[in-house]
């Protein structure tokens, strides 16, 4: 009796010791531990959070328009090279943030085109679309808070557009993400009119910071998708032969027509630097660009800047990040099917932070909302 009680307390301690052994081999069974901080004090245990991010994409099917059929399986999304599950796919209203330059009043520049353009695309505007509007010259103004009704935002445009001489360009980018856009959640879009020219930015062998890439960090911030209409074409086609014709050697021998080819050859190098980054601007944020070479066909963007703001849809996704990463993330989305082609930004920023605190919302009230509704329908109320 005394050798079976030995063997079975002997066979009890082995299974005993093969269950640790798997534990610890198995990851579901340990407990596991809080990331640490970088310093290895016990005390900064790193602390990681759960963000949903919503991203807006722009997605075309073979006929140029946005599929009526999207699933989230449609998508891959990966960030920092990771993959991520797509949670939802959704059409929601636009917010459009028209900014409109009224600067160069010596120029050839028609700052009139802009007005006009900005007008048609009001009166092209969704139901439940908003837009607000944001002018900049010498000074940055706005000109109509977010609102619906196509009414007030003409007779913002119409009585509150004024001329001016100089650009605050990049400075009204960061104004219309921090204060402007950081009002609405969801869908984000930035309509400039403009030729991309900045009076106030220098030269960056004196030191100063490139104010593009403080502008396009706020793009980011706001996770707003650029589309550009720019009269950068027709500008340059109009004041190349002044500046750089056959005799300008010998119109230049003369002190006020030198002053005056100095003064357009300036231009022209600017206006063409400008041009590269409003392409620049349009692309990194999944955008577009649109310069066309004629007064003309400038003035017939508004469809077709109106189509292409239409195949955005947002798609959300989750993520874990430390609760303080405010850090930038590369984003690349993906399509699984063969009839769709895809545009999206090249990143975000994360909302952890005082940085990015505030700026932007990423599960706003309408997802919520409709997250809700579904639930009902789901339950047949």
């Amino acid at each position: 009796m005394k050798g079976f009680n030995g063997r079975a307390v002997f066979a009890l301690c082995l299974m005993l010791a093969m269950v640790a052994d798997l534990s610890a081999q198995s990851g579901r069974l340990r407990k596991q531990a809080p990331a640490r901080h970088p310093n290895g004090d016990d005390d900064d245990a790193v602390r990681l959070r759960v963000e949903e991010v919503l991203l807006a994409i722009n997605v075309r099917n073979a006929f140029g328009k946005l599929p009526v059929d999207l699933k989230r399986t449609d998508f891959i999304v990966t960030e920092d090279g990771k993959r991520h599950e797509v949670n939802d796919v959704m059409r929601t209203p636009a917010n459009i943030l028209f900014i409109l330059d009224t600067s160069g009043e010596r120029t050839v520049k028609n700052i009139n085109m802009h007005r006009d353009l900005a007008l048609k695309m009001i009166e092209a505007l969704g139901a439940e679309d908003r837009a607000a509007i944001i002018s900049y010259g010498d000074t940055i103004q706005l000109l109509s808070a977010w609102t619906g009704d196509k009414t007030a935002l003409r007779q913002a445009l119409e009585w509150k557009f004024k001329p001016s001489i100089e650009a605050d360009f990049y400075n009204s980018l960061i104004y219309g993400c921090d204060e402007v856009l950081s009002k609405v959640s969801g869908r984000r879009s930035i309509v400039l009119l403009t030729d991309g020219i900045d009076s106030y930015e220098k030269p960056v062998a004196e030191g100063a910071t490139l104010m593009f890439e403080k502008a396009l960090a706020a793009l980011h911030r706001a996770r707003a998708t650029v589309y550009v209409a720019g009269q950068n074409e027709i500008l340059l086609k109009t004041i190349k032969p002044e500046a750089y014709n056959a005799l300008s050697w010998y119109e230049r021998l003369d002190p006020m027509q030198r002053k005056k080819i100095d003064r357009l050859r300036r231009y022209y190098r600017q206006v063409e630097a400008s041009e590269l980054s409003l392409k620049g601007l349009a692309e990194e944020t999944g955008g577009m660009a649109w310069l066309p070479e004629s007064r003309e066909a400038f003035t017939a963007m508004s469809n077709r800047m109106v189509e292409e703001i239409g195949t955005e849809c947002v798609i959300a996704y989750s993520t874990e990040r430390a609760a303080t990463d405010s850090s930038f993330h590369a984003i690349k989305v993906y399509g699984t099917r063969a009839d769709i082609s895809i545009r999206f930004r090249r990143g975000i920023y994360a909302s952890g932070g005082e940085a990015a605190r505030g700026a932007v919302s990423y599960l706003s009230d309408w997802l919520a909302a409709r997250r809700a509704a579904d639930a009902l329908h789901t339950a047949g109320l």
